[in-house]
């Protein structure tokens, strides 16, 4: 890669658009980002209100499933009870 290219994409990663802006941040729930993305990403947010809309939702929606997993495995049971199976049971011939 010749020294103009190399410039380009360094300057594409201070200054990325929205596209990237997505991109690097959901990249980064994932790996580390190097020291231009952060930087470039920084620089996006502080003028893109969208783009730090898009951030904070994504945060929110890793967090609220990783609780929504925790829960889960805790409270749900394995089969249902012999007193539930008998309640549908019976609601399904009412039914009928």
């Amino acid at each position: 890669m010749n020294f103009f290219a190399r410039l380009i994409s360094r300057l594409r990663e201070l200054f990325p658009n929205c596209r990237t802006a997505v991109r690097v941040q959901s990249d980064a729930m994932d790996r580390p980002l190097n020291w231009t993305q952060r930087l470039g990403l920084t620089m996006h947010r502080l003028v893109c209100r969208w783009c730090r809309r898009y951030g904070q939702q994504i945060l929110f929606l890793r967090t609220a499933a990783r609780q929504r997993d925790e829960k889960t495995n805790e409270t749900l049971p394995e089969k249902l009870s012999p007193e539930s199976r008998e309640r549908i049971k019976r609601r399904l011939t009412e039914e009928q």
